[in-house]
């Protein structure tokens, strides 16, 4: 009877429904998916649910709510890519907007250039009573020094004029500086040094992101790198 053919009908399906993947445990490699076809997309999840909903026990269906569950996991993930992939247009436009610009970056370079003046930048994580930044050459000989006097914590910067210690003017080139900073007790202060760079360019595409064409023989720089815009 009908009881029967239910009873049937009940024993021929199981009694649980594996749930679908939630589209980041999608397999990969020799056993699974690879290459182009990693990634659950929209076609490969409306199969997915399709052949879910037709293979689920009719005497113990999909509950509503995990069905709402497994479309805002699909909702989730596609939203997170969507997004990462808005954020990196977002970054090479901004990226883009620092041509022109200088920027200051990880570093204890100074750049003496046609200008006749070099600047720098640095961090101090408490305020300095005293401050003090020394130049040097290529050779490790101090070129002159620059009496930075008090300064409150956070980024600062200072320019050198490009004069020697004897006043003669010193020949273009790159430089390296150092700062030491005290506090109130005389305790020296950490000091991060920055070095400011033009940006000339921008490399797009990359796997670190927009890079920083810098000029000056110095090698590029990631955008997450910018510590200071001039």
């Amino acid at each position: 009877g009908s009881e029967e053919n239910a009873m049937s009908v009940s024993s021929a399906m199981p009694a649980n429904v594996v749930s679908m993947p939630s589209p980041d445990q999608i397999p990969t490699g020799s056993n699974g998916i690879s290459g182009a076809n990693s990634t659950l997309n929209e076609n490969n999840f409306l199969t997915l649910m399709t052949t879910q909903l037709e293979n689920q026990d009719p005497l113990n269906p999909m509950s509503s709510s995990d069905f709402a569950a497994e479309l805002a996991q699909f909702s989730t993930a596609t939203g997170v890519q969507n997004l990462n992939t808005a954020m990196s247009g977002l970054s090479g436009i901004q990226a883009a907007n620092l041509v022109g610009h200088n920027v200051a970056v990880n570093g204890d370079t100074l750049l003496l250039g046609t200008s006749g003046t070099a600047s720098a930048a640095f961090n101090l994580p408490s305020a300095a009573a005293a401050a003090v930044a020394t130049i040097t050459d290529a050779t490790g000989r101090v070129v002159n020094s620059v009496n930075l006097g008090a300064l409150g914590s956070g980024n600062q910067s200072f320019t050198w004029d490009g004069k020697v210690s004897d006043g003669s003017t010193a020949p273009q080139g790159t430089y390296l500086f150092n700062v030491a900073a005290v506090d109130a007790t005389g305790a020296a202060i950490k000091v991060t040094p920055y070095t400011i760079v033009p940006v000339t360019g921008v490399a797009l595409g990359g796997t670190n992101g927009p890079m920083l064409d810098v000029g000056d023989g110095l090698a590029p720089v990631a955008l997450s790198a910018v510590q200071q815009v001039f």
